[in-house]
């Protein structure tokens, strides 16, 4: 299973590899499907298998980022206390993903708190690599506009 590839899993050993993959379900949508809608409730994590979606964010204007990368984690706003999706999910290509349900992962966390501790940990390191590249984004594109005001 993919869950032993995926960074949010990096670095965990077997037996607790297998504590998640217990909880875990292999899922199949069609290309047009939404998974998840920006701002609903955040119920469940996604791993892309394998497949594209367009993450879509709202917000005065529309953002859209297709995601294709195997391991990638989508619906990290499920692992937040009453947490909400803050992107929508529309499948770009038929996919394959694996879904954790957060009420199961809570409680994987709540029996087991070093598993969460080090999933927790390294959900950190996912956002904050999201951020960076979001952050080197719109830095080029805040250059490449004050270049076109120069010019």
């Amino acid at each position: 299973m993919i869950i032993r590839e995926t960074e949010l899993f990096k670095g965990m050993n077997f037996k607790e590899l297998q504590i998640i993959a217990g909880i875990c379900s292999e899922e199949s949508y069609q290309k047009g499907t939404v998974i998840f809608r920006q701002n609903d409730p955040a119920k469940s994590l996604l791993i892309l298998e394998e497949g594209a979606v367009d993450l879509i964010v709202q917000n005065g204007g529309t953002l859209t980022y297709e995601i294709t990368e195997p391991g990638e984690v989508l619906g990290w706003s499920s692992m937040l206390e009453n947490g909400r999706y803050t992107a929508s999910v529309i499948c770009a290509t038929d996919l394959k993903a694996v879904k954790i349900d957060k009420h199961k992962l809570d409680r994987i966390f709540k029996l087991h708190p070093d598993v969460g501790l080090k999933v927790i940990k390294r959900l950190a390191a996912v956002f904050t690599r999201r951020l960076s590249n979001a952050y080197q984004g719109l830095l080029m594109v805040s250059r490449q506009g004050a270049g076109a005001a120069c010019g």
